[in-house]
């Protein structure tokens, strides 16, 4: 049985952008969602409106605080957070697409552990 496709950074990040353009462009209030094409089930992370919203364990929340540092214009926001289930985190994106591709794929890559090589997938909720 074939295992699930790879990508490079650059095509994953491309594609990312694309999807962010579309949903600005579109000024919907809909989420975009973003997954790895995997065999196991992905996390997804959801992008509407200039916020980036992810489910994190402990271990995991960790990793997001180091890229957060990395990352200095993504910011956690309150009160979405503190209002939200435990684990869920609202993160402010007031970035240009390119940049918040940037920080949606290091999230796949530095805070979910994915490899290098992972493939990405928009998702339908």
């Amino acid at each position: 049985m074939a295992g699930p496709e790879r990508e490079d950074a650059a095509t994953r990040r491309a594609k990312l952008a694309e999807a962010i353009t579309a949903h600005r462009r579109a000024g919907s209030q809909s989420a975009v969602y973003f997954g790895a094409e995997t065999d196991d089930e992905s996390p997804v992370v959801e992008y509407v409106d200039r916020e980036i919203t992810v489910e994190v364990g402990d271990a995991e929340r960790d990793r997001l605080d180091a890229l957060l540092a990395d990352f200095h214009v993504f910011k956690i926001a309150q009160p979405a957070t503190r209002k939200a289930p435990a684990g869920e985190i609202h993160i402010s994106a007031l970035a240009d697409p390119k940049h918040t591709a940037d920080f949606v794929d290091r999230l796949f890559l530095d805070v979910y552990d994915f490899e290098e090589s992972y493939a990405l997938a928009i998702v339908e909720p």
